[in-house]
């Protein structure tokens, strides 16, 4: 069998719906429809936020195998400097609050918490005018930082 193409026309009618399934924590419907929005246009910078979103949507899940290069590969197709920055910080962000559900993880989330700051910081750089997604994003970090007390990972000299 094979896939039936969506219409060209129908794009922003289908990434609506992708965005829908996402809120009802649906990713792998909205990641589905994603696929088909590239079969016609590969490059739609629309899809690719949604597809992002939805992988790491799933970065929490302990029962989803998830490769971290798809989501980097996809964030490197992003057109805008901004977003290639911003969803880093997303999907750092999103790796280390899944970590934080695991008590021996919590100085690998405040480390990969700290890298989602990093990147939240450049994007908030070159944000376009009155956007304050970045600056949302790393309030939220550091709050969690905070809340969970988290720390820098210890480096032992010695085991003994």
């Amino acid at each position: 069998m094979k896939y039936h193409l969506i219409d060209k026309e129908s794009i922003d009618t289908v990434l609506d719906k992708a965005r829908q399934y996402r809120s009802l924590l649906e990713p792998d419907l909205a990641i589905s429809i994603c696929i088909d929005v590239f079969a016609i246009d590969p490059d739609n910078q629309q899809a690719l936020v949604v597809y992002i979103l939805a992988l790491t949507d799933q970065l929490g899940l302990s029962n989803v195998k998830l490769s971290h290069k798809k989501i980097t590969e996809t964030i490197d197709r992003l057109d805008s400097e901004f977003e290639r920055h911003y969803y880093t910080g997303i999907f750092l962000e999103r790796k280390a609050r899944g970590l934080l559900k695991h008590s021996m993880s919590h100085s690998f989330a405040y480390k990969g918490l700290m890298e989602a700051i990093a990147k939240y910081e450049i994007a908030e750089k070159i944000a376009p005018k009155h956007c304050s997604d970045p600056i949302l994003r790393y309030n939220s970090c550091l709050r969690t930082i905070e809340k969970e007390g988290l720390k820098p990972r210890e480096e032992f000299d010695e085991l003994f």
